[in-house]
């Protein structure tokens, strides 16, 4: 009975440790500041997902601690109105970016990776 308390207490300490260390990653993932934005320009929607959204989705589209969006982003969201409200207000682990770009904003980045990801 002895070996089986303590092999439960091992169990517990290691779930206990390895919750920490998500909490952890969780809160260290994110930059203390967002990149500044880009000046206004022909290419703003690649400015805007390479200083905002390439940490997580890669900078060819093709996913790491997000998913991959390279040719699968019109297809996963047919109405591109879709996928602007996903960046707006967020969804599971990615943070609304409504109080930080404008709609213009969104929806050029929206174009971007629709069009040229």
């Amino acid at each position: 009975m002895a070996a089986l308390n303590t092999a439960v207490r091992v169990v517990q300490y290691i779930a206990a440790f390895a919750a920490a260390a998500f909490v952890f990653l969780l809160f260290t993932n994110e930059p203390s500041q967002p990149a500044p934005l880009p000046a206004q320009g022909a290419s703003i929607g690649e400015e805007i997902f390479s200083t905002r959204c390439a940490s997580c989705h890669a900078s060819d589209g093709s996913g790491g601690f997000g998913p991959a969006l390279a040719g699968v982003v019109a297809s996963n969201f047919p109405d591109p109105a879709d996928q602007a409200a996903v960046i707006a207000n967020g969804r599971g682990s990615m943070p609304s970016f409504s109080g930080s770009l404008t709609p213009e904003q969104i929806d050029a980045v929206v174009v971007y990776t629709r069009e040229d990801l």
